[in-house]
């Protein structure tokens, strides 16, 4: 009998430990950020025309110039619509990232303020989301990108 509570008890610290080791990685899930920003460019209906925008562009747009990856696109400036998906080195990259796009669209806001008030509401519902060292954005109308982006980024 002492035999079988000392083998149980050994499988139970087994299974709690690792248990815990699963718990402590923070492995994050792969994501294509090509695949992402094409789907958005697909399905998401846009009042104007996006283009791509050039890779030299980017960090002068939003500060970001550490980007693996960066798949941008925006309008002809009429509206505040646009889609940018990035893959970070890692973690913490995606996480200054982060703050640099909610800093560039905070400056968009006030500029669309003077500029096309209507647009500010755009911005206000603009889809961000960072998911390990992935983020995405795209500034739409609806419900579309939230639902592709959360597909993609859990």
């Amino acid at each position: 009998m002492k035999k079988l509570k000392k083998a149980l008890a050994l499988v139970f610290i087994l299974s709690i430990s690792a248990a815990l080791a699963a718990c402590g990685s923070s492995s994050s899930k792969e994501i294509d950020a090509q695949a992402l920003a094409d789907e958005l460019m697909e399905k998401v209906e846009f009042v104007d025309e996006l283009s791509p925008v050039k890779s030299e562009m980017v960090p002068k747009l939003y500060g970001i110039d550490n980007a693996e990856e960066a798949y941008v696109y925006m309008g002809s400036g009429a509206t505040a619509e646009e889609v940018a998906v990035f893959k970070f080195s890692d973690e913490q990259a995606a996480k200054d990232g982060l703050s640099k796009i909610q800093d560039y669209l905070s400056a968009r806001k006030d500029s669309f303020a003077n500029y096309i008030p209507g647009e500010v509401a755009r911005l206000d519902n603009a889809v961000i989301k960072q998911s390990g060292e992935y983020l995405a954005l795209c500034v739409s109308e609806g419900g579309t990108a939230s639902e592709i982006i959360s597909r993609y980024m859990g």
